[in-house]
């Protein structure tokens, strides 16, 4: 059994580590390994040209090809082993026919195996501790080091697992081919994958994990950032209901507030008209009462002079005659006395203060109401809606437009040619810079219009106040205090107003850009896509126009959604041309 063992070690030693067979034509590199010539040969010939060539067991890397000698030594060793093969061979041939009725198995190796020796080591026969998947071998812990030393893939004993073999030659891989990024068999390497980038599976492991081992920390980092934002967007959570309930907290104290302000408001009023009420009823009452008096006493003299007039005596009437003339001229002048008027209550004074309270509170509501939904417009407006709320195409205005820019029939595209087209004079009209103006005017609201720029590789976009000047270069847009522009030059992005320029960052080349004016905000908004690019300041209260600039000859721009263009060229401020369009929404 020891004599099996020592051979089985001997083999090992002279398996060549890339076909895993018997060497041959052996050769030794300076690292001290040895391999196949045809193996070591074909291995070099795979790799790239610019590549350097490494031993396919240690790895020690080998700049140039090394000089390859035939090791003789191992020659003469694997001539012997192969001579003792064929002897054993035809040994275990007798030993079958003698031990074939026993139910014996002989194995490749010229073994025979017995009963429960599948469970046991094939070289020594002692209990396996491990099976070598590629090999089909068990081994016990001694004899499975040559094969951990080749990285060969060992499962325990009792484990069933397959080897990935070749599709094609339905041999065990070995290699990894990495320009059709597949497994391979030796044999592969040396036909249809003979040109091919191929190398061991251990080292494409090794450099494969390597490489997902370098996305690890990055991919950490993202799910820390990400955890993060997840923090930040809960704590939001958390602080918009905080703030939410004490807003409400906050509007429901003042409205009880003004509930508390009105109804003190109301009684007072109410207190102030019951006292008035009580006076000027008291006031009437006494006028009553003297008027009352005053009939009474008529009465009584009317009564007096009634029988008087009847009486028939001359003595009698005579003697009571003065007193009752004096009676009736004493009273004489109530026939013409009006009764005092007494104005202390006008209900109308009382009514006109109480609408006025309450169109005070009506104008207030309708404040807040306008302040909120403007915030809520501003917070929640999104950018696909801007085309459908406010998208607006205006038209171009022939009367502002360069005299060598073109104007389409439509009045929605405008060329640049290097022509002169000899328009009439008008004092809207540029001179000298190739621009022009759309004849739609913004003084108020919101609108939306969109320029198209897949043409053109210069230009200038935005808007101008309607007062802007429209002789000389200081008419070009973005370079006077009364114009705000985007523009592209030399594939460089950038805002300008006022001559004031700020660099913007722009990836790739867009062939579109919007602009959101809020004339009551004060702002012009300039949009790539979806993304805010640059926000513009200023008071757009006064009439403001899209205004557009075109600075190569053979480029275009279209414009969607309202808005204008210009171009520039030929002589002119930019020096080129192009054309613009509005597009419709």
């Amino acid at each position: 059994m020891a004599s099996s063992s020592h051979v089985k070690d001997i083999m090992n030693e002279l398996t060549c580590a890339v076909c895993l067979q018997l060497f041959e034509e052996p050769i030794t590199l300076t690292c001290g390994h040895s391999f196949c010539c045809s193996c070591f040969e074909n291995y070099w010939e795979s790799k790239e040209e610019d590549a350097d060539c490494f031993c396919p067991n240690c790895h020690e890397v080998f700049p140039q090809k090394p000089k390859l000698k035939k090791n003789v030594i191992l020659s003469a060793l694997v001539e012997q082993m192969k001579m003792r093969d064929i002897e054993g061979s035809q040994k275990v041939e007798s030993q079958a026919e003698s031990k074939g009725g026993e139910g014996g198995e002989v194995t490749e190796s010229g073994r025979v195996k017995v009963g429960c020796c599948e469970s046991h080591c094939e070289v020594c026969n002692e209990e396996a501790a491990m099976r070598c998947v590629p090999c089909e071998i068990l081994c016990c812990e001694r004899h499975g080091k040559p094969h951990k030393q080749k990285g060969h893939r060992l499962v325990e004993p009792g484990v069933d697992v397959e080897e990935p073999r070749c599709t094609e030659h339905e041999n065990s891989v070995h290699f990894y081919c990495k320009d059709d990024d597949t497994l391979v068999c030796l044999m592969c390497t040396v036909e249809k994958h003979k040109d091919h980038q191929v190398v061991p599976v251990e080292l494409a492991h090794v450099e494969f994990k390597g490489i997902l081992v370098a996305k690890y920390s990055p991919l950490i980092e993202s799910i820390k950032q990400l955890g993060s934002q997840i923090e930040q967007v809960q704590q939001e959570v958390k602080d918009t209901q905080l703030s939410g309930r004490g807003s409400e907290e906050r509007i429901e104290k003042e409205r009880r507030e003004i509930h508390r302000a009105v109804d003190e408001k109301v009684n007072l009023m109410k207190n102030w008209l019951s006292e008035r009420q009580r006076v000027k009823l008291s006031h009437l009452e006494h006028q009553r009462q003297n008027l009352q008096k005053e009939v009474d006493s008529l009465c009584e003299t009317a009564s007096t002079l009634k029988a008087s007039l009847g009486e028939l005596a001359s003595i009698s009437f005579l003697e009571g005659y003065k007193d009752l003339l004096h009676r009736l001229e004493s009273r004489s002048h109530l026939t013409t006395t009006e009764p005092a008027q007494y104005r202390l209550l006008v209900f109308s004074v009382v009514e006109h203060t109480a609408d006025s309270l309450i169109q005070q509170f009506e104008n207030l509501l309708k404040e807040i109401q306008k302040e909120l939904v403007k915030q809520v417009e501003a917070a929640d407006i999104q950018y696909s809606t801007l085309k459908s709320l406010y998208g607006r195409t205006p038209s171009l205005d022939p009367n502002s437009a360069n005299g060598q820019i073109m104007i389409s029939q439509g009045l929605r595209m405008a060329t640049v040619t290097g022509s002169n087209y000899h328009y009439p004079e008008h004092p809207d009209r540029f001179d000298v810079c190739l621009q022009v103006v759309s004849s739609d005017c913004f003084s108020s609201g919101r609108h939306y219009w969109e320029v198209e720029v897949r043409s053109s590789s210069s230009w200038r976009i935005g808007i101008c106040l309607n007062s802007m000047g429209r002789k000389g270069r200081k008419s070009a847009l973005g370079d006077n205090p009364e114009s705000w522009c985007l523009e592209k030059g030399q594939y460089k992005y950038s805002a300008w107003h006022n001559n004031q320029c700020t660099d913007l960052s722009v990836p790739g080349n867009p062939e579109r850009f919007g602009f959101f004016l809020d004339c009551e905000a004060g702002e012009l908004k300039c949009f790539l896509d979806s993304r805010v690019l640059h926000v513009f300041r200023g008071n757009f209260m006064d009439p403001v126009k899209p205004a557009i600039a075109v600075g190569d000859y053979s480029g275009s721009l279209f414009c969607s959604g309202g808005g204008g263009y210009y171009g520039g060229g030929g002589g002119g401020y930019y020096g080129g041309g192009g054309s613009v369009q509005f597009s419709s929404f």
